[in-house]
């Protein structure tokens, strides 16, 4: 007898006993959670094909395409079902994995439907590292980064390079898995949506990608736009880039904002997301 038919067959006393005696229901129960063993949920990192090939032009408002080199996060404390991952790690999600996205451990949970998820984006002092250089995980530990990403846009024949690191830390609560155990094993993964770097508002619900503001704080026109270049940059007179009730009023600040909003699960899944 299989777990879901086990489960199966310990339901039906309830729904169809209703009056047994307290006491006997209380050691089928037992013998119930007894029966159910845990699921493997196997738990990857991905960047979805617009970090591992790039974002093209004609999902960005004004036109620039956007390709990442590198796209490396380090995550920590992941959690299903009461169950944590002891593990920290340091991936880079620019490396191709075909959609599978990239292993990060294993976890045993009981679930009958689909597990709620947990983990940060955050700083480590140490790290198991997963499809990254050496040097950029050593980069990220050295320097306290979370978020460390490179890359190249274009449009015509224009190019902008960037190289930013992020400190952030951001705990993704409530995840909603899409999850469902298959012969005591499942697979759940942490998704990260590289395109929110790029959206010209943080409470819109419908943010354009967008990169001419960007583009146009390379100051010194070398081509590259780095961090101080970013902070140059005053947003409160723009249209766009709006930031609700935030005491942010530069460009960096705007995009370094929008780093607690990468996260999700299983694709769109949505996560509860915070300190």
């Amino acid at each position: 007898m299989n777990t879901q038919d086990r489960i199966t067959k310990c339901r039906r006393p309830w729904r169809r006993r209703a009056q047994l005696a307290a006491v006997t229901v209380g050691l089928l129960a037992g013998a119930c959670d007894a029966e159910r063993a845990p699921t493997v949920l196997r738990v990857s990192a991905y960047g979805e094909a617009y970090v591992e090939d790039r974002i093209p032009a004609e999902d960005v408002i004004d036109g620039w395409e956007i390709e990442f080199s590198e796209f490396a996060i380090a995550v920590q404390g992941i959690e299903a079902e009461g169950e944590v991952m002891p593990g920290r790690y340091i991936v880079d999600l620019r490396e191709g994995s075909a959609g599978g996205g990239h292993l990060l451990g294993e976890l045993e949970v009981e679930f009958e439907e689909h597990p709620l998820l947990g983990y940060r984006v955050a700083p480590v002092t140490a790290a198991t590292a997963i499809a990254v250089s050496d040097e950029t995980a050593a980069t990220m530990i050295d320097e306290g980064l979370s978020i460390l990403v490179e890359g190249q846009a274009r449009r015509g024949g224009e190019t902008i390079d960037f190289r930013w690191g992020f400190a952030t830390d951001t705990h993704y609560r409530e995840c909603h898995s899409t999850a469902e155990p298959d012969g005591g094993e499942a697979h759940s993964q942490l998704t990260i949506h590289a395109d929110h770097l790029f959206y010209d508002d943080l409470d819109s619900p419908e943010p354009n990608v967008a990169f001419d503001l960007i583009a146009g704080a390379d100051a010194d026109a070398d081509g590259e736009v780095t961090m101080q270049e970013l902070r140059a940059v005053d947003i409160t007179g723009e249209a766009r880039y709006q930031v609700g009730s935030r005491e942010i009023s530069d460009l960096w600040g705007f995009i370094e904002a929008q780093t607690a909003t990468l996260g999700h699960i299983d694709g769109e899944g949505h996560c509860d997301a915070g300190a």
